[in-house]
Order: structure tokens, then C-alpha cells, then sequence
């Protein structure tokens, strides 16, 4: 048998990423398992440490393959292409989820600036005010972030309304984790 070298780590990396850290037998990925480097063709029967003889795979399938031609590990290509399938339809679904919160949070942002706007004509606040108010809305109801910028818009100038309504945000926000 010939001497066998360790593959690079950077060889190793651009396998997984071409697999999508995913094993090629069973389809699971970290941190569920640990990924080794398989080979297609066993060294021992001459394959070779190119990347095109190589898959990522799980330690549970790599260690079961063994030396045995990859014809003989149980891999069924149509269940693993109906599960990427799956796998790709979920992904799109949450990410339309995610994007649908992003806009409701946005909308929710929208009406806090248009409290202040409505408030002070001629004024408005800046893109910069809106990772706090969101800030503010993941903490607390958002009648409450409302409530707390027309007290501010009521008892402050123009100048002052913003950091008084920070100010009522965390307070509020420290009396409800003191509640919890």
C-alpha cells in the first residue's frame, strides 16, 4: 500500500463547502455530526486525493462505507434529491417569513416616526433613529413605544422629544425585566 498523506486543511474546506457541509450519504450537517473527508474510490484501491474522489461525509457513514465502492453504500439519489428539494422549499417559505416580519417591523417603525412627525410639522427623524425604535419594539408592545413617544412629543420640544422618549423606552423596559 502506498504512503498516504493527510489532505490539507484547505482541501478538506473546499470539499465541504462544495457539499454544503452536508454529508453525501445521510444529508445531515454540524452540528448534528462531524464531517469527515470520504473517499470515493478507497486509496487502497488506488483512488486518489483529487477533489473530484472526494465527498464530505459523516463520521457514522464515512466509518460504515469503509473501503467498500460507493456503489455499495445505501445512497438513494432520488430521496436525497426530493430531500434537498424539501430542504430548499423550507428555506424559501421561512425566508418569505422573515421578510414578512422585516416589513411588519418596519411598518410599526414607520407609525412611531410618524408620531413625532405628526407632532413637530416641518420635522423629522433620522434613519439612524430607527435600529432604536426597533430596539424599543422587540422589548415592548408597540402601543407602548407609541404611548411613549406622544408623552415625549407632549412634554418636549422638537429638540428634546427624542432623547426623552429614549429615556421613557428604557425605563419601561428595565421596570418589565424587573417583573419577570
Amino acid at each position: 500500500m502506498a504512503d498516504r498523506r493527510a489532505l490539507s486543511k484547505s482541501t478538506r474546506f473546499e470539499v465541504f463547502k462544495r457539499d454544503e457541509f452536508t454529508c453525501q450519504y445521510c444529508g445531515q450537517h454540524p452540528p448534528a455530526v462531524v464531517l469527515e473527508i470520504d473517499h470515493v474510490v478507497a486509496v487502497s484501491d488506488g483512488g486518489s486525493d483529487e477533489e473530484h474522489n472526494l465527498v464530505a461525509a459523516c463520521r457514522d457513514c464515512n466509518r460504515g462505507k469503509a473501503a467498500r465502492p460507493l456503489g455499495a453504500a445505501s445512497i438513494d439519489v432520488a430521496a436525497k434529491a426530493q430531500l434537498l428539494r424539501e430542504r430548499m422549499e423550507q428555506t424559501a417559505a421561512y425566508e418569505a417569513l422573515l421578510n414578512e416580519d422585516r416589513a411588519r417591523a418596519e411598518q410599526a417603525v414607520d407609525r412611531i416616526v410618524a408620531v413625532y412627525e405628526g407632532a413637530f410639522q416641518d420635522w423629522t427623524l433620522l434613519d439612524k433613529t430607527r435600529p432604536s425604535i426597533r430596539r424599543f419594539l422587540k422589548s415592548l408592545p408597540e402601543p407602548i413605544v407609541i404611548e411613549a413617544m406622544e408623552l415625549a412629543c407632549a412634554r418636549m420640544n422638537e429638540n428634546k422629544a427624542w432623547r426623552y422618549f429614549c429615556g421613557v423606552c428604557w425605563h419601561k423596559i428595565r421596570d418589565a425585566e424587573g417583573q419577570s
